[in-house]
């Protein structure tokens, strides 16, 4: 396990090095990858501690993503930036690092951030979210990023098929049905990834849930997905509904966005490539990590058959929709 050696006490005494005092009441929260804690202060208010699950992304990974996060900060696009923390002698940091047994953890302390997911999204809010997620774009356009990955067929399509093939748990006589589809859809989707395509450092994962909500409108948390990547990735998974739906929720949308960004509005022809390759990249995803008790509690069906049966009609409906529109 992954995070065998993360015990309590081990937390504690992580949070008691940057000189804070907790009062010994740990609150998990949400999340699969990492482990996440708010963890209560003898003297200031709750801290978010996020421990940064073993040998997925490298040190200089993710410390471009406080980078890029400070960055956003700066130039004040609502965010929830990490705390800086004590490192060598008087330098500063924002990762933290436990070697227990020769496994490394890298953490980070957030300031607790009070907000909520919105339930029901006005149009008033779709322009404001429009507007923020611009100036986000703004600054990831001259952030320099070398250590993130690229959204490309390979890196989120070929990868997690060579892995999904490679596994035990898949079907026999589903295999080579499996394999054709997902080849077949990751050749219609190369087609839309073209050298000259604009991409640029940014969320990668903006889905409402990842959009908390106050009194002072949206802010965008959990950037661990932070990808190198089209504008449209963080823009397809905002809208639901009919098409028509969809077609109205993006209007009101842009046009808070073009108040400070221009959008290419061809690239949206890229939201059921971007679709596809997130179903594949999350099916290996769910498997990569099975052998956690976490996962299988969250998806009890993986090994079945019904969930591969259910994973093949989904690329097929896909691979039909990518027909349509090339």
């Amino acid at each position: 396990m992954r995070f065998d050696h993360l015990l309590p006490d081990v937390i504690f005494q992580a949070v008691e090095a940057q000189g804070l005092r907790p009062t010994g009441s740990l609150l998990p929260l949400n999340s699969y990858e990492n482990r996440v804690y708010q963890i209560a202060l003898e003297e200031d208010a709750p801290i978010i501690a996020k421990f940064y699950r073993p040998g997925r992304w490298t040190e200089s990974a993710i410390a471009e993503e406080h980078a890029f996060l400070e960055k956003l900060a700066e130039a004040e696009v609502p965010v929830v930036s990490p705390l800086a923390l004590k490192a060598h002698g008087t330098k500063t940091t924002t990762l933290g690092r436990l070697d227990s047994d020769g496994v490394i953890i890298y953490f980070a302390l957030f300031p607790k951030f009070r907000g909520r997911e919105h339930d029901e999204i006005t149009n008033d809010d779709r322009r404001w979210l429009g507007r923020m997620l611009a100036r986000m774009h703004n600054i990831g356009e001259h952030f320099k990023s070398s250590h993130r990955l690229q959204l490309t067929p390979q890196t989120y399509g070929y990868s997690s098929l060579e892995f999904i093939l490679s596994q035990t748990f898949l079907p026999a006589d589903l295999k080579q049905s499996i394999e054709a589809h997902l080849h077949k859809a990751l050749q219609l989707i190369e087609v839309y990834f073209h050298k000259d395509m604009k991409v640029i450092p940014l969320h990668g994962d903006c889905h409402p849930g990842n959009i908390l909500w106050n009194a002072q409108g949206p802010h965008f948390v959990d950037f661990d997905d932070m990808v190198i990547a089209p504008p449209v990735q963080d823009v397809w998974m905002l809208f639901n509904g009919s098409e028509e739906e969809k077609r109205e929720q993006r209007e009101v949308f842009f046009e808070g966005y073009e108040m400070f960004r221009r959008f290419d509005a061809s690239t949206l022809i890229l939201s059921e490539p971007l679709r596809t390759l997130r179903m594949i990249r999350h099916a290996a995803w769910i498997g990569g990590r099975y052998e956690e008790p976490l996962f299988q509690r969250a998806f009890p069906y993986y090994r079945e058959r019904r969930y591969w049966e259910e994973f093949l009609l989904q690329i097929k409906e896909q691979i039909s929709l990518l027909q349509e529109f090339s």
